[in-house]
């Protein structure tokens, strides 16, 4: 597909033009107002990995996730590795994710269903009261808490939370 998208590397965000809004906003990529769409930092780095667009930043064309990572490296320092990794494996096995925000995505998984993923790194410093709020929020909102754990080697395994009552 390689469509151009132009990244400002002020506020991080890529934008697609007119022609191209559509498709990406079908697949669950992206913000829309008016007639542009807006991609984050792990929808640019996930579009760029899998050859989809190229990106415009300071007059340069690049076209792999490496080169823009150098050319933008302060647009990673929110986000970590292991967002893009939970993303483009839920992607890859055909679910739709948007990032809700930093390790937050929504995903609508095969059925239809929607899901909160919460992203976790391996000896991550986020306490159990973290995780609790996330899933009661979750549930609150009848929608499935997910929490996505990413190994120091980058292998996934993800739970399902539930609520437990004691009898």
């Amino acid at each position: 597909m390689n469509v151009l998208v132009k990244v400002d590397r002020g506020s991080c965000t890529g934008l697609v033009e007119e022609g191209d809004v559509r498709e990406f906003e079908e697949k669950w990529f992206g913000e829309k107002s008016d007639n542009k769409l807006f991609l984050n930092i792990i929808e640019i780095s996930y579009l760029l990995l899998t050859g989809r667009i190229i990106v415009e930043t300071d007059g340069k064309i690049i076209s792999t996730l490496e080169d823009f990572m150098k050319s933008s490296l302060e647009c990673f320092k929110e986000y970590s590795w292991s967002n893009l990794v939970v993303y483009k494996d839920l992607r890859d096995r055909g679910r739709k994710v948007r990032v809700l925000g930093r390790n937050m995505f929504m995903m609508k998984d095969k059925h239809g269903d929607i899901r909160l993923v919460l992203v976790l790194e391996e000896k991550s410093p986020l306490g159990v009261r973290d995780i609790i709020e996330f899933a009661e929020k979750s549930m609150r909102n009848s929608i499935t808490p997910i929490v996505a754990v990413v190994s120091l080697q980058g292998e996934i395994t993800y739970y399902e939370l539930a609520r437990i009552e004691p009898s």
